[in-house]
């Protein structure tokens, strides 16, 4: 999914989604300590850690690991959440 615009829509429309590019535009995290901050549930981190990865929003930093993992935001990331703020 590349176009800006369809980007936009999909974090406007989940205020999970924009909780947790905010939490990334600020540094690298993982997801317990993003569960924390945000207050969105564990598990729907971790839902909403995957849509943004698959939206190319964020990346995870080391994939091979089962826990500890580290997720940071990309230049895609960045440019989508300056559209919103």
């Amino acid at each position: 999914m590349g176009d800006k615009w369809e980007l936009i829509g999909k974090i406007k429309s989940s205020d999970w989604r924009l909780k947790v590019l905010k939490i990334l535009n600020i540094g690298v995290k993982m997801p317990s300590e993003i569960s924390k901050e945000s207050k969105i549930s564990y598990s729907h981190t971790s839902e909403t850690l995957t849509d943004l990865e698959n939206l190319g929003l964020i990346e995870c930093k080391n994939p091979n690991l089962r826990k500890g993992k580290i997720y940071s935001i990309t230049k895609l990331g960045r440019s989508i959440l300056e559209e919103l703020l």
